[in-house]
This record gives structure tokens, C-alpha cells and sequence, in this order.
């Protein structure tokens, strides 16, 4: 008797951590994304007519055209994640921008500069996949003959090696464009990585900072405080100071009265 787990496909398990081997690849997908790219190279071999069955021409064309759809499909979702890309590089990068512009110290200026670079290379490769225009529909030539301006009567075998052929560049053409989008990936994780360093060691660059400013604070109170004390025990001295200069002038006073009294006696 059959069972359920002989049909069902394992469990995904941990695959093996190359990091030299993942970074190489990283590095040549990132290169590949900036470089300019060339046409689509047509293949040795093409799908023709005769590859089709004249029996199985209805499940052949409804599955042509499914495919052909999947890979416009396709092409349009990887613009739009392109876009979105664009959307968090521009606001890390905005964010980045504001910090630049505060007292940094720096290793925090040069963390900040290395990770908007990064940023903006992959702000420039996201571009890439916006505005796809190497695609391949089915067109007025598919019918038409340009060279003798007639009608080319075709039938659905016709059309079934329009679309598989034109499916196929299509997919070419969206393996390529998810490989530039993956760079940009990289170079955002990458981007994301440097960033929260700088942001890290501008909080702890700061905090140093404002604990100097109360060491410098709390000794300039002290030092007020010092002089204050001085200012106030000099006074109180000075004060002192006359207070028995105006004693020792009225007990002159007294002695020279004393004084002449005496002599003015017989």
C-alpha cells in the first residue's frame, strides 16, 4: 500500500558554509551588474513546427501561452522589486546623508562614507532593472511579411513556436535581470552592515563625549567653588583686618586725649 511520505519531497537541510566561495561569487555577480551587457545571443537551435503534434496542438498552444504570460509576469515583478529596492536604498541613504552633516569622530566619518558608496552602487545597479525593454512579443511580423508586404497565413503550431521561442528570451532576459537585482541585494546587506557600525560607534563616540563635557563641567563647578570660597575668606580677612584698624585708631584716639589732657594740667 502506497503511503503519503514516499511522494513528498524531504525536508530542506543546512547546506555547507563556504564563505570564501559564496564572497568570490558575490564579488563577480556585483562586477557583472555594473558592467554594460550585450544582446541576447540566439540560440544553435530554435523550437519549430515540426517539434509539435498535430494531436497535441490544444494543450501544446494553452500551455505556450501560460508559459509566454509567466514570463512577462515574471519580468514585471522583478521591476517592481527593483523599485521597492530603490525605495529602502534611497532612505538608509537619506539617513546617512543626516548623519554625515553631525560632529563625527573619524572612524564614524569614514564608516559613513564607505557605506554610502556602497549604497549608491547599489542604487545604481537597482536602475538596471527598471525599464525593461529587451523583450521579445508577438508583433506584427508574426503575421505580416515586411519584404513581399504579404499576409503570412499561420496556424496554431505557428504561433505555439512564436511564443515558446519568445518565452525563452523572455526568461533569459529575467535570469539576468534577478542576478543584478541580487547584487543589489549584496551590496545593500553590505551597505545595511557598515551603516549600523557607523551608527554604533557614533552613540559610543558621542557618549564619550558628553561624559567629557561633565568631567570638564563638574571640575569647572569645582574650581568655581574654590575660588568662591577664597573670595569669601579673603573678604571676611579683609573685613577683619579693619575692623582692628578702626579698634587701634580709637585707642589712639583715647591715648592722645589722655595725653594732652595731662598737659594742659598745672
Amino acid at each position: 500500500m502506497a503511503e503519503l511520505k514516499n511522494y513528498l519531497f524531504e525536508n530542506i537541510k543546512i547546506g555547507k558554509l563556504k564563505l570564501y566561495s559564496r564572497f568570490k561569487g558575490s564579488f563577480i555577480l556585483i562586477f557583472h551588474s555594473l558592467l554594460p551587457h550585450s544582446f541576447p545571443i540566439e540560440p544553435k537551435s530554435k523550437i519549430t513546427t515540426d517539434s509539435i503534434d498535430d494531436k497535441d496542438i490544444e494543450v501544446v498552444y494553452e500551455s505556450s501561452l501560460e508559459i509566454y504570460k509567466s514570463s512577462k509576469e515574471r519580468i514585471k515583478t522583478l521591476e517592481s522589486k527593483g523599485f521597492n529596492l530603490m525605495t529602502y536604498i534611497s532612505a538608509i541613504t537619506a539617513i546617512l546623508f543626516f548623519l554625515l552633516n553631525k560632529d563625527l569622530d573619524l572612524v564614524s566619518k569614514v564608516l559613513v562614507i564607505v557605506s554610502i558608496s556602497i549604497l549608491i552602487l547599489a542604487l545604481l545597479i537597482s536602475l538596471r532593472c527598471i525599464g525593461i525593454k529587451t523583450q521579445k512579443a508577438l508583433f506584427i511580423d508574426s503575421m505580416f511579411d515586411f519584404e513581399t508586404e504579404k499576409l503570412i497565413s499561420k496556424n496554431k503550431k505557428h504561433i505555439c513556436t512564436a511564443l515558446i521561442n519568445n518565452t525563452l528570451f523572455n526568461q533569459n532576459v529575467a535570469d539576468n535581470t534577478a542576478d543584478i537585482l541580487k547584487a543589489s541585494r549584496i551590496l545593500l546587506f553590505y551597505g545595511i552592515i557598515l551603516s549600523s557600525a557607523s551608527f554604533i560607534s557614533y552613540f559610543i563616540s558621542d557618549k564619550e563625549v558628553i561624559k567629557t563635557n561633565k568631567m570638564e563641567l563638574v571640575n569647572s563647578k569645582y574650581i568655581d567653588s574654590i575660588y568662591n570660597n577664597y573670595k569669601a575668606t579673603n573678604k571676611l580677612e579683609f573685613i577683619g583686618l579693619n575692623e582692628k584698624i578702626d579698634s587701634l585708631k580709637i585707642e589712639l584716639n583715647k591715648i592722645k586725649s589722655d595725653t594732652t589732657q595731662k598737659e594742659k594740667k598745672p
